[in-house]
């Protein structure tokens, strides 16, 4: 059985799911959900990395059963969280495995600890935005803090959509302004840093697009980086294409001896 835990890492708490004591010892996977999405997502995909390794699984700050501190966010901040999940946990180096949001927070985790992230598996993610993009985002954060979640829903997923977002509405409009910030302070600049392997999965299909996946492998160090587009795919992978992401997983792993 999955064992689940408030983790405090100083002024707030976050939810975290770990994996039975099962896998290899020395292999952590930590996975990282995109905006308005929780520790569920990861549902098709963590049976198959719990074969692989140790798996947490986090709320990040204002979604799901995590905390929602007073805000502005930065990247950073949640960045911060990632860290103090990981020292408080005791975990060895990581490899984060980031979904959309969860990407950004994952790269800004290892440009901020370099020595904590052991590898990056980003999927469907980006590191800059458009004006159109930012200005989205801001909408979304004042629908939040007008309608609370009801109105996030329906600036993200239209006035008839019934998807179930589970958070506090104000902590997801800071986190959208959060992302809202990649218009005026890109991350794509300082991707050279990043010294760990990589490895970024795209759907073919995915709205926000393969080019924003090229951009980032473009931006890294190219010997340390993989790149796939899955044919026939949207944006969440890891619910549509869970075998094909194992798949290329296991290949990258091996490649680079994780």
């Amino acid at each position: 059985m999955s064992e689940t835990r408030r983790i405090d890492i100083g002024g707030h708490t976050i939810h975290a799911v770990h994996s039975p004591r099962a896998g290899s010892a020395e292999r952590h996977f930590l996975c990282l959900h995109g905006l308005v999405d929780d520790v569920n997502v990861w549902r098709r995909i963590a049976p198959e990395l719990e074969r692989r390794g140790r798996v947490t699984r986090i709320d990040q700050r204002g979604h799901g059963e995590s905390d929602s501190p007073a805000g502005p966010y930065s990247r950073d901040d949640l960045a911060r969280d990632v860290i103090g999940v990981l020292d408080a946990e005791r975990i060895a180096p990581a490899i984060l495995v980031g979904h959309s949001m969860g990407g950004i927070v994952a790269m800004a985790a290892a440009l901020a600890a370099p020595k904590r992230v052991a590898g990056l598996v980003l999927i469907g993610t980006t590191s800059e935005c458009r004006e159109k993009v930012a200005l989205w985002y801001e909408r979304i954060a004042l629908a939040g803090e007008k309608d609370g979640i009801d109105g996030i829903r329906r600036s993200i997923y239209g006035a008839e959509s019934t998807k179930q977002i589970a958070g506090d509405a104000q902590g997801i409009a800071h986190v959208t302004r959060m992302l809202k910030s990649l218009f005026d302070d890109p991350l794509t600049p300082k991707l050279g840093e990043i010294s760990c392997p990589a490895l970024l999965l795209v759907g073919e299909k995915d709205p926000m697009g393969p080019k924003a996946s090229e951009i980032i492998r473009n931006a890294l160090p190219p010997e340390n980086t993989d790149f796939e587009s899955i044919p026939d795919k949207g944006h969440w992978l890891q619910l549509e294409a869970p075998d094909e992401v194992i798949s290329s997983l296991d290949a990258w792993l091996a490649r680079f001896e994780l």
